[in-house]
């Protein structure tokens, strides 16, 4: 077989003797001649055996979960994910992690914990040959994502499961079988028990699923988002609408951004930037992406609304060369208007951002101390547009000296 296994990890095998396999993303990836990320290895024997094989050894053995038996694996820069066989059970709630776990020998009730067929085929690492329990090997030459047992046994209780479903669906460009896509459906309430963090992970998969491999078709995140549409999955993903006009999103370069859009398009709230907050806060976004994406559509969307030159490169001077990109999409008229005054600010050196005066709060603490600080950013405002406009040069002094009359009126 042409399975590309370090000599790092044949040697592992002998000294588990022969007991270790590789499983999931590698061997499927291998057998479709796709990039493989990493390899995922397991066996039966138990973290605290695999310690002890392994002591005095050049492997590393770190502990991920006592819990999941899982543990990471290292020798020379290269990391493997090591599991031991197990039995899971899980509460009906939907959640992702088991409720009880069992360590077990038996390789083939291993494979029955698994999700998809083309997930669940083993590569034996000593024998060179594969264990393919479900048809995986198939499954792969068809196309097809199914199960490896029934769909309500697998989908029922973890709604990870089924965004992984669309996200293979997408980066592979496989057809969903039947029955697993309407248990999929059936089951679209779990995705409710989901972690923001983990919708927006799976979410990411999909969207950019067109750069995860070469020779991907472009937008293949489409039949997943259909599918969306028509069941009214978004509304699982904490999406107040059941059905999103999918138009942006196919155009963007960046797929994230124009899935937003097309939300907003669809939602029309009143105000664009207090939607995204509490849309991106309640999905747990990180506050500096959550920022920069708000001043971004708000940007794209300021300038569909005209505002004027100066107040809208005041506020996205930073963002534009991304805001364009989008612009472009909708209005090439807005996007050149724009751009022509975002290049003649380059090129001419304009002092657009508070950031460039050549004082800061500092400045204004040293040499005006009374002042409260909540007032340095109207002041600081004030003396840009000033600078700006031409009415006041940027120099220390001159700057200084005007904070004291802008302090009548801010």
């Amino acid at each position: 077989m042409n399975f590309k296994i370090s000599q790092e990890l044949k040697k592992l095998a002998n000294l588990l003797h022969g007991d270790l396999f590789a499983v999931g993303g590698f061997v499927r990836n291998s057998l479709l001649g796709l990039p493989i990320d990493d390899i995922d290895i397991c066996s039966s024997i138990t973290l605290d055996d695999l310690s002890t094989i392994l002591t005095g050894s050049d492997y590393d053995v770190k502990v991920k979960s006592k819990t999941l038996g899982t543990a990471i694996i290292a020798i020379k820069g290269q990391k493997y994910e090591y599991s031991v066989f197990r039995r899971e059970t899980y509460s009906n709630d939907g959640s992702h992690s088991p409720n009880s776990v069992e360590f077990i020998s038996d390789i083939k009730e291993d494979a029955s914990r698994r999700d998809f067929t083309i997930n669940a085929i083993y590569y034996d690492i000593a024998k060179d040959e594969l264990l393919d329990f479900y048809t995986g090997i198939e499954d792969i030459n068809k196309k097809i994502l199914k199960t490896v047992e029934t769909p309500d046994y697998v989908l029922s209780n973890d709604g990870v499961r089924i965004l992984r479903l669309f996200r293979f669906q997408s980066e592979l460009g496989f057809k969903i079988e039947k029955e697993t896509l309407l248990a999929a459906i059936k089951y679209s309430k779990n995705l409710t028990a989901l972690s923001g963090e983990r919708v927006v992970n799976e979410m990411e998969g999909i969207l950019h699923s067109s750069k995860r491999y070469p020779n991907s078709k472009n937008n293949a995140f489409m039949p997943a988002f259909k599918i969306f549409n028509k069941f009214g999955l978004w509304q699982n993903l904490g999406i107040d609408v059941p059905k999103i006009k999918l138009k942006m999103v196919k155009k963007a370069e960046h797929k994230t951004q124009g899935l937003l859009v097309d939300l907003i398009d669809t939602v029309n709230p009143i105000s664009v930037s207090y939607y995204l907050e509490h849309f991106l806060t309640k999905v747990g976004l990180n506050k500096k992406i959550m920022a920069n994406l708000i001043n971004i559509l708000s940007g794209y969307y300021d300038a569909l609304n005209g505002l004027d030159n100066k107040s809208y490169f005041f506020k996205y001077f930073e963002n534009f060369a991304t805001i364009y990109k989008l612009l472009i999409h909708r209005s090439k008229f807005l996007a050149s208007k724009y751009d022509f005054f975002y290049r003649y600010i380059i090129s001419h050196k304009l002092i657009i951002q508070a950031k460039d005066l050549k004082i800061s709060g500092e400045d204004i603490k040293k040499k005006y101390p009374t002042v409260q600080p909540k007032r340095y950013k109207a002041i600081m405002d004030s003396l840009l547009s000033d600078v700006f406009d031409g009415k006041l040069a940027n120099e220390k002094q001159d700057l200084l000296k005007a904070v004291e009359s802008k302090l009548k009126y801010l």
